[in-house]
């Protein structure tokens, strides 16, 4: 093993720690936002992640990137059924979506480091502290399974043991991709973060200063 996916978790932490605390999201886990702000960032991912699974569908093709875009991890049909449920279907994307879409198209739908750096970024997220969100949000604005269902994986019954080995295949990647790939790999990643980072500043002007109903 490489630690590979040592070194990408290192080199996106303080990225990674950013878009965590970035003040949309933390008034959102906090209940400070209105349910409409929940709404509307539901409808961001749908165009992000619609966009991510087309290219993950033409990746299914390549030999490295493969082993990345599992249909088990597709969110799109939850996303479908939240943004129903929430009454966002209609939601236009907002210039850091548009920009977040426009890079993912321009790069992952024939590029396996591309595609790999954004699903990493994307993915383990949602399988990690993505899930502390779910159980957040379904709380604070009440929401049944239909109003969360992009935060359930209900087809990976060990998320754990899956992360393990999306992280071993990680490890795995220096024996395909050369020193300069792997260091586009990583800067792609940082990329990642900073774009879903933007999406949660211009979420955050937009709602700002407008709190929940009482």
């Amino acid at each position: 093993m490489t630690e590979f996916a040592a070194r990408i978790r290192r080199a996106t932490m303080a990225e990674h720690r950013e878009a965590e605390t970035r003040s949309f999201i933390a008034r959102l886990m906090a209940g400070d936002v209105p349910f409409e702000g929940y709404a509307v960032l539901t409808a961001q991912y749908l165009h992000i992640y619609r966009e991510l699974e087309s290219a993950a569908a033409r990746m299914r093709t390549d030999e490295v990137a493969a082993g990345f875009a599992d249909p088990l991890l597709d969110r799109v049909p939850s996303l479908e059924a939240d943004v129903a449920f929430l009454g966002s279907a209609a939601e236009p994307p907002l210039d850091a979506t548009r920009r977040y879409v426009a890079r993912l198209r321009e790069h992952c739908h024939d590029s396996a480091v591309h595609f790999i750096a954004h699903h990493y970024v994307r993915y383990l997220g949602d399988l990690s502290g993505g899930q502390l969100v779910g159980r957040s949000v379904s709380e604070t604005y009440g929401l049944g399974p239909a109003g969360v269902a992009f935060y359930s994986f209900l087809d990976i019954d060990d998320s754990k043991a899956y992360k393990r080995a999306y992280r071993t295949r990680l490890d795995e990647l220096p024996g395909s991709f050369g020193p300069a790939e792997l260091d586009d790999l990583v800067a792609e990643s940082q990329l990642a973060f900073k774009l879903n980072a933007a999406l949660f500043v211009e979420m955050g002007l937009r709602f700002e200063g407008v709190a929940p109903a009482a």
